[in-house]
C-alpha cells in the first residue's frame, strides 16, 4: 500500500487519496509509527519483507524465493536440483511488458508448464505449475551462482541487460531460448492473441537457492495461527513455519480475489488459534502496474472488504490485537518495490497511542515512532508488549 506523492492524485499518496474510514479509526485509536521491514543490504522483496513481518530475521533464513514457493506447493527437490521462481512473461520487441504475462490464467498457465515439461528431460528441468503467472522451475545446481534479476523490477525496459549474468549464462540463455520456441508455437498462446490478450512469450527464471530450515512459529513466538492468502510465497511461508494455510476459492492475487472468502477462513482460524495473517496482493500489483487509480481502488477495497469485518470482529472480541501494515512500499511512479519504511497501525484494548488522525505514510512519520525491524514487532506485537517510545 505504502506509495509516494502522484500529480495524478494531486500530490497525495494513494493512502491519503484513498477512502479508508475503518483502518483511520483503528489509528485513531492505536498506536501508529513507521517499520523497517526489510534489512539494509537486502533486496526489498515480499519474500524478504514477509519472512520479517512474520517474525524470522531474514539475514538468519532467507535462502531465495523459488523455495519458499515450492515448500508451498510441497515440492520434493531431489538431490543436485536448485529451485527458481519462474515468471511466464510478456517480451516484446526485446522489452519487458508484463511480467504476469497479462496475469495469465492458472489453467492456462498451468498447461503452458506442461508443454515444456514434456519437451524437456527431468534430469535437465522440472516444471511446477503454480498460481497464474507464478511458478516454480528445478534446475541443476551448477546454476546457483547466477545474478537473476525479478522481473517486475524492469516493466518497460530492455531485458538484454537483465538476464541471467554470470557462471553458465550462455547455458541458461540457450535454454531460454528453447523454452520461448516452445512457447511460440503454443495453441495456448495463440488462443489468447486471438481474444486479444497479451501471449506468455517466455519464461523468466529468478530468486534461485536451497530449501530453508526455519523453527516453527509455535516455537519461535510460543503462538498458534494461520495464513490466508492466494500466492505461493506466503502459503510457503506457512508451510515452513507450521501454519495453517487453507484454499481459498476465488483467491486470485488481484483486485478481483474473492475478499469475503478470505476473511471467512481467517474468522475461521481464530476459532482455534491465537493469530491469523491476512495478506492481500492487490495493492502491490497495481503499483507494479503503476496504475495509481486502480491501486486506490485497492487500497478502498481492502479497506471496506478486510478491515471493516476486521473491525466488527474487534467489537464482539474486544481483547483482540491487530497489526495493519504493508510488507513494503510499490510506489507506482517506480513500478517496483522500494526500501522505505512501512506505515503500521498497532490496535489494542489498552493502547494508549501515538494515535494519528488517518492511516498514511506521514501521519505515521509524524508519530515519531520508528521499528528498525518488523520482527521485533512482531514479536512485541505476539506477546502483547506495547511499545511507546522510540526504538
Amino acid at each position: 500500500m505504502a506509495d509516494e506523492p502522484l500529480e495524478i492524485l494531486e500530490k497525495k499518496t494513494p493512502l491519503q487519496a484513498a477512502k479508508t474510514p475503518h483502518m483511520d479509526y483503528f489509528a485513531q485509536h492505536g498506536q501508529v509509527g513507521l517499520v523497517h521491514t526489510v534489512p539494509q543490504g537486502m533486496y526489498p522483496g515480499s519474500d524478504v519483507a514477509n519472512m520479517a513481518i512474520l517474525g524470522y530475521d531474514p539475514r538468519l533464513f532467507y535462502t531465495g524465493r523459488g523455495p519458499i514457493e515450492a515448500a508451498a506447493m510441497k515440492i520434493t527437490v531431489p538431490k543436485g536440483l536448485l529451485v527458481f521462481r519462474c515468471n511466464l512473461v510478456t517480451i516484446e520487441d526485446g522489452i519487458m511488458k508484463d511480467f504476469t504475462a497479462d496475469h495469465i490464467s492458472n489453467e492456462e498457465g498451468a498447461a503452458l508448464f506442461q508443454e515444456l515439461s514434456t519437451h524437456f528431460s527431468k534430469d535437465k528441468a522440472q516444471f511446477f505449475p503454480g498460481v497464474g503467472y507464478r511458478n516454480i522451475l528445478l534446475l541443476e545446481e551448477k546454476f546457483a551462482n547466477l545474478r537473476c534479476t525479478a522481473p517486475h523490477d524492469i516493466t518497460d525496459k530492455e531485458v538484454s541487460t537483465y538476464l541471467p549474468k554470470g557462471e553458465l549464462e550462455d547455458e541458461m540463455l540457450a535454454f531460454i531460448n528453447e523454452c520461448q520456441a516452445i512457447l511460440a508455437q503454443s495453441e495456448i498462446n495463440k488462443n489468447r492473441i486471438k481474444n486479444g490478450k497479451s501471449p506468455a512469450t517466455s519464461i523468466w527464471p529468478w530468486s534461485q537457492g536451497p530449501m530453508p530450515k526455519m523453527p516453527s512459529f509455535k516455537e519461535t513466538h510460543g503462538r498458534t495461527g494461520g495464513i490466508v492468502t492466494a500466492v505461493d510465497l506466503l502459503r510457503g511461508l506457512a508451510q515452513l513455519t507450521g501454519l495453517e494455510f487453507p484454499y481459498v476459492e476465488g483467491a486470485t492475487g488481484f483486485i478481483d480475489t474473492n475478499y469475503k472468502a478470505k476473511m471467512d477462513a481467517s474468522f475461521k482460524i481464530l476459532e482455534n488459534n491465537d493469530f491469523v495473517y491476512i495478506h492481500i496482493e492487490a495493492p502491490d500489483e497495481c503499483g507494479h502496474m503503476g496504475d495509481a487509480l486502480l491501486k486506490t481502488q485497492a487500497i478502498e477495497d481492502f479497506d471496506k472488504n478486510v478491515i471493516q469485518p476486521v473491525r466488527d470482529y474487534v467489537a464482539k472480541n474486544p481483547d483482540t490485537h491487530v497489526l495493519i501494515l504493508p510488507d513494503h512500499p510499490t510506489p507506482c511512479h517506480l513500478k517496483t518495490h522500494s526500501h522505505a519504511p512501512v506505515p503500521f497501525i498497532w490496535y489494542s484494548p489498552e493502547q494508549s497511542g501515538p494515535h494519528a488522525p488517518t492511516y498514511d505514510e506521514f501521519s505515521a512519520e509524524k508519530t515519531g515512532i520508528v521499528f528498525d525491524s518488523s520482527w521485533e514487532l512482531t514479536s512485541s506485537f505476539l506477546q502483547k508488549k506495547l511499545v511507546s517510545t522510540l526504538q
